[in-house]
């Protein structure tokens, strides 16, 4: 068996207020944690905002615009906190909020230390889905990024570094060439897979990963959130 020094990169493109993505999330560590050459992937946390400008408001009167139905609205909402149950994940409608999300993703990027980075993403979706803490104000995001040891210096530079905000527009322009949606999922620069996938589809593009199946066009549909709803 030969050794593989190659790193293989996984850009993963989510939103913090995206409902399907702290479920595509666990699938995907769920099936990285099952891969044999797991200590060889590298993933990048990719910045894109469901709603740009978007002044905050409670996530079931967002849904029930968007889906144009307070039924729609219901029933996405109840498959997800299903999917989420059976991942190990609480998701509370009734107390989430949607916005725009530029302060959370600027923050994750002031952050160098890798293990802190994945810790804080984590609170992010933990801390706003369950929690139902605001990602929308700024005292409210450094009390989560302190509970899991962001310093007080990423945080100052994630509020006054135009740098920040400029990688993250980076982001969400990379995205445009890909879709209008989230959760999205680049291996290697190579192919792609969307939405909340099962864990052995995301197993199943790791392998294709590693194998270099490079100029193959496959791809995973799965549940995605986009501009205009979930579908």
């Amino acid at each position: 068996m030969s050794n593989v020094s190659k790193k293989f990169i996984v850009d993963i493109w989510s939103d913090y207020v995206c409902p399907w993505c702290w479920v595509a999330k666990r699938r995907f560590e769920n099936a990285l944690e099952n891969f044999p050459h797991k200590d060889s992937v590298q993933v990048n946390v990719r910045a894109y905002r469901l709603a740009p400008n978007h002044v905050a408001e409670p996530m079931v009167g967002a849904l029930k615009r968007k889906l144009g139905s307070p039924a729609a609205a219901v029933s996405m909402m109840s498959t997800v906190k299903q999917y989420g149950q059976s991942s190990g994940l609480d998701y509370r409608f009734e107390t989430m909020l949607f916005g725009d999300t530029a302060d959370a993703h600027v923050l994750v990027k002031a952050v160098e230390d890798e293990a802190v980075k994945k810790n804080l993403v984590e609170a992010l979706y933990e801390q706003s889905t369950a929690q139902g803490k605001s990602l929308f104000n700024r005292n409210s995001l450094e009390a989560i990024a302190k509970s899991v040891g962001v310093s007080d210096e990423s945080i100052r530079l994630a509020w006054s570094s135009r740098d920040l905000h400029l990688q993250m527009q980076k982001d969400e322009r990379a995205a445009a060439q890909f879709g209008s949606g989230v959760p999205f999922f680049v291996f290697n620069n190579s192919f792609s897979v969307s939405g909340a996938q099962p864990q052995e589809a995301f197993l199943q593009a790791l392998n294709q990963m590693y194998l270099e199946s490079k100029g193959e066009d496959e791809s995973f549909s799965g549940q995605v959130c986009g501009l205009d709803g979930c579908n």
